[in-house]
């Protein structure tokens, strides 16, 4: 039956996390009601219902369409998302609450919830950088809940990113006094984060050249933070900063809410109003790959015009890849638009989607050192096993987690062999001793 209903909604539940999670929901409330309504609640019927709930929630025809199991946590995590987003829909605290609960149930049901972890952390680490937040209360009380779950391990890093945040809001109002105190005098309106690099899904960005109006600032804080942090190294993660700039060439002055590699290209056109592709990529050092998303995105919304390309060829189907070095682009000093503030900080579909691969690699990566680590505790301790009963135990260990497959798990056995933490006996090349 939860097979046959998710088929029905399986081509809007690919890629709509309400859709999926919310008919998964339903379809647990119906047969619930059922078990305890008209078998009050036995056991094997409780029994029998949560089997079938782990069976179609794991695998069905969206997890099949996708080619792999870890889509369910992935479009839970993304559910969850929306849920905790500013502007969210459900906006009752009580409404809430109860959702939370249904997400849990659901939770409850998933195999890899590491991929669910995962996930979760990425967009939680957006949603706090980003000011997203609808609640602080409402990320603790799913944290929390998430704790009850599965451990102060699954969350602990979930919570560090939550002391991060506080501890910058107090580190940024001692560098306000630091800058009074030394009479610097800053014209760019500034806040800042400082994220310990352990506890972020955040890797280091591209360099680029500080433009003039913010290298002051930059240097600033950097000279404050490392006075006060002797051997800490600041290492800025541009990718996910983002400010606001205010045009004057327009006749409406417009606030342009922009991410950093944004702010960097506008600023050049102070110093001129037409720039060839080439000299724009001299003149910052952003990588040419990322310099041309980011220009996509600022003619597709009319900021910025290429001679080169037609109104007619921007469309959909053109690509960041179809602007050539040797394009000319100008500032649109008509620029015109019926909102006066302008969020032009969204970021494109290829760059999402590379974000969600990169997800799974690294989701694959530290699966085989959990499964490398778990095979050794258990030789530790067993000294010698065969070869099939240690992987039953290692698949044991690790279901509270993830669901290894056996593939992994021989490569991840040959490969402490070639580390020389485990050994074949030779008499017997089924039988595996823990070497000390």
């Amino acid at each position: 039956m939860g097979i046959h209903t998710i088929e029905r909604v399986s081509s809007t539940a690919i890629n709509d996390p309400k859709v999926y999670i919310e008919t998964i929901i339903d379809i647990h409330k119906k047969f619930l009601k059922l078990v305890q309504e008209s078998f009050n609640g036995e056991q094997g019927f409780t029994a029998a219902l949560d089997k079938a709930c782990g069976k179609f929630i794991n695998n069905n025809i969206v997890t099949q369409t996708a080619g792999s199991t870890t889509k369910s946590p992935e479009l839970l995590a993304r559910y969850c998302d929306a849920l905790l987003r500013k502007g969210s829909k459900a906006v009752e605290e009580t409404d809430l609450e109860e959702k939370f609960n249904q997400i849990m149930i659901v939770f409850n049901y998933i195999e890899d919830k590491d991929v669910y972890q995962k996930f979760y952390g990425k967009m939680l680490a957006k949603r706090l950088v980003g000011q997203l937040s609808a609640s602080d209360d409402y990320e603790e009380s799913m944290i929390s809940k998430l704790k009850q779950a599965c451990g102060f391990e699954y969350t602990s890093k979930l919570q560090r990113m939550f002391q991060d945040i506080g501890v910058s809001k107090t580190l940024i109002c001692e560098y306000e006094k630091y800058c009074q105190n030394h009479h610097i005098i800053d014209i760019v309106d500034f806040s800042v984060m400082v994220l310990s690099s352990n506890s972020w899904p955040f890797s280091g960005s591209s360099n680029f050249i500080i433009p003039i109006e913010l290298k002051s600032t930059f240097d600033s804080f950097t000279e404050f933070y490392t006075h006060r942090h002797n051997g800490r190294k600041l290492t800025w993660l541009h990718q996910h900063s983002k400010g606001e700039l205010q045009t004057f060439f327009t006749s409406q002055k417009y606030i342009l809410q922009v991410s950093t590699y944004q702010m960097v290209i506008l600023l050049l056109f102070n110093k001129v109003l037409t720039w060839t592709v080439e000299r724009l990529q001299d003149e910052t050092q952003i990588k040419s790959e990322l310099l041309l998303q980011v220009l996509l995105g600022l003619l597709k919304n009319k900021l910025l015009i290429c001679t080169d390309i037609t109104d007619d060829e921007l469309d959909e189907d053109f690509k960041d890849t179809d602007i050539k070095m040797n394009y000319s682009i100008r500032l649109a000093t008509d620029f015109k638009s019926k909102k006066l503030r302008i969020n032009l900080n969204v970021p494109l579909k290829s760059v999402e989607q590379k974000d969600i691969e990169g997800v799974h690699r690294t989701i694959d990566e530290d699966r085989k050192m959990v499964i490398q680590a778990a095979i050794v505790r258990i030789m530790k301790a067993r000294q010698t096993l065969k070869h099939a009963l240690l992987m039953q135990e290692v698949i044991q260990q690790l279901s509270s987690r993830f669901r290894p497959k056996i593939p992994v798990i021989k490569k991840c056995i040959d490969i402490l062999i070639e580390k020389e933490y485990l050994e074949r006996q030779s008499n017997e090349k089924d039988i595996l001793r823990y070497l000390a």
